[in-house]
């Protein structure tokens, strides 16, 4: 096994050379250099070194900056701090940019050997863990539940381009997985302790999505009384997921096409151009390729996409993975429900088997939830009278088309609600923020629905039950 290598970056010629001396003495192989662009160099055109001792004050490029180079580029290179008396703040700075540890000169030798041991150790962790979760079952990876030869194909081809950084497009029928293909990507891939965003692209009118991927600025327009973040910088060093991408207005394509190509936009309302080093996934349930012959949809966005493209099959043509499905949401909700239940009938089983899913996983994944919570409702008869072209038989019930829409409104309302409140942890004044409404509209609606935190979960299952 070839010795474990360790750049030591420090302008005092004489530091460098005990350093030297001391990590061969311990069995390193030990490369030096007196600048941060040296040391930039060295690691752009040479062999990774699998550590890095960093000195805080260096002429030219100071520490900080070169740290923060060389996480951009080599973000799974382990970095130890070198700093002097009286840098702390320094020193708190750059553990907040990503390095591993830091030493205060002097230091004791035994110290020193120590933090190298123990970085080096967490390092080695990390490789052997990523390498055991790409050993594993593809069944068993993530919440890719699988034992479809074509679905197990398209985790094999995931995992392998995880590690390219290339943009991936997944289509695919809605509630076929298409969000949890990406998470697995984002988590096989060398981002994985990157942030993972996503954005669903059909769920908010083109002026807001817009501010909500790039963010803007402070008087950019009514109501912008303060600097916002957009998603893009939320995702820096990480994956964006674009779900729903067909529903991109042209602009906002525009848009996105600079982004990836030049890795750069600006805030709205902002004059400097901000730096990001983002992971597309996009996703969507449009057949993207009619969409461009009519003009919907850019041209040269869709080769920029459709780098990789996977089309993950609908549920009813992999109905070998209903019964491991099936498993796998009863174990993840039982204990969330408090529900009796232990497994589910045979003959449930067999009508779900038979029947064509719709809405796919996802609306499986509700009908469980319901039946976990009433095990003596209607779904079992439902779904053994139902054919295996029809949905299960809805109440009987008349109503207008008016009040269709009007309810299915509510429903959508009160699900994003629901979802922002548990995203802040039911902090409602930041969730009325994000919401775009004011507090005093969101206790209304709260009130409206009779929804306290303790009954969140109950009424997020009926909800998803009457909308499944």
């Amino acid at each position: 096994m070839s010795k474990r290598s360790i750049l030591v970056v420090d302008d005092d010629k004489n530091i460098r050379d005990y350093l030297h001396a001391f990590l061969t003495s311990c069995g390193y192989a030990a490369d030096l250099a007196a600048t941060g662009d040296e040391a930039l160099s060295r690691v752009a055109t040479g062999a990774a070194p699998s550590m890095i001792l960093l000195d805080i004050l260096l002429p030219g490029m100071d520490g900080l900056d070169v740290l923060k180079s060389l996480k951009a580029a080599h973000p799974l290179i382990p970095i130890i701090i070198l700093s002097g008396i009286g840098q702390i703040k320094t020193v708190v700075e750059a553990m907040q940019m990503g390095a591993s540890d830091y030493l205060t000169k002097p230091f004791e030798e035994e110290a020193l050997q120590l933090a190298i041991e123990n970085v080096l150790e967490k390092q080695k962790l990390k490789e052997e863990l990523k390498t055991l979760k790409q050993q594993l079952s593809y069944v068993e990876q993530g919440s890719i539940m699988t034992s479809n030869p074509q679905m197990l194909r398209i985790a094999d081809v995931a995992r392998h381009v995880a590690s390219t950084d290339v943009p991936v497009l997944i289509l695919g029928e809605s509630g076929v997985g298409k969000e949890v293909l990406a998470s697995f990507i984002h988590e096989q891939s060398n981002r994985s302790d990157g942030p993972f965003v996503k954005v669903n692209c059909a769920a908010l009118p083109h002026e807001l999505l817009e501010s909500e991927l790039f963010g803007y600025e402070r008087g950019a327009f009514t109501g912008a009384i303060r600097d916002k973040m957009g998603k893009f910088e939320q995702a820096d060093k990480g994956t964006m997921l674009l779900d729903e991408i067909g529903e991109m207005s042209p602009h906002l394509q525009a848009k996105l096409l600079h982004v990836l190509q030049d890795n750069e936009f600006s805030r709205l309302g902002g004059k400097k151009p901000l730096k990001v080093n983002v992971r597309i996934i996009a996703a969507t349930n449009k057949k993207l390729k009619e969409a461009v012959l009519k003009g919907e949809f850019r041209n040269d966005l869709y080769f920029r996409l459709n780098v990789i493209r996977v089309e993950i099959p609908p549920l009813r043509e992999r109905r070998e993975d209903i019964p491991l499905l099936c498993t796998h949401f009863l174990e993840k909700y039982r204990e969330r429900y408090q529900s009796s239940v232990q497994m589910l009938p045979k003959d449930m089983i067999e009508a779900f088997m038979r029947y064509d899913w719709p809405g796919n996983i996802r609306q499986l994944e509700n009908v469980i939830k319901r039946y976990l919570i009433l095990p003596d409702s209607e779904v079992l008869s439902e779904l053994r009278n139902s054919s295996a072209a029809e949905p299960p038989a809805p109440v009987n019930t008349v109503v207008s088309l008016k009040e269709v829409a009007s309810q299915a409104a509510e429903i959508a309302e009160k699900e994003a609600v629901l979802k922002m409140l548990e995203e802040t942890g039911w902090n409602r004044k930041e969730s009325a923020r994000r919401l775009h409404i004011s507090y005093k509209a969101l206790r209304n609606k709260l009130k409206k629905w009779q929804l306290t935190r303790q009954k969140t979960v109950t009424e997020e299952v009926k909800t998803l039950v009457r909308s499944a």
